[in-house]
């Protein structure tokens, strides 16, 4: 298993959401349930940094590893249907 310093440096996609009452939640989508406020964007991503090592060092602790970035594209059918590997990335697609 890597280290925790290997898995703090993975870029995850992170969303940002202003809730109702004003505070915005930053979460990283990859890991459920992983998410932390602030009263601003900025302080989310700040607070976000410190739940994503927690829960790190919880999860090695625990044996278990901590998942790895995914990403996710968006392409118009009628650009994929001209990609030339498109039966290989068949695979992959969701619809």
């Amino acid at each position: 298993m890597k280290k925790i310093t290997e898995y703090m440096n993975y870029q995850y996609p992170i969303r940002i959401v202003r809730e109702l009452d004003g505070v915005y939640c930053a979460e990283i989508e990859d890991i459920k349930g992983l998410c932390a406020y602030g009263k601003t964007p900025a302080k989310a991503l700040q607070e976000l940094d410190g739940v994503k090592e927690a829960a790190f060092e919880l999860m090695i602790s625990q044996g278990k590893e901590p998942p790895t970035p995914t990403v996710k594209l968006e392409i118009p059918e009628h650009i994929f249907r001209r990609l030339p590997g498109r039966r290989t990335l068949k695979k992959f697609v969701r619809t």
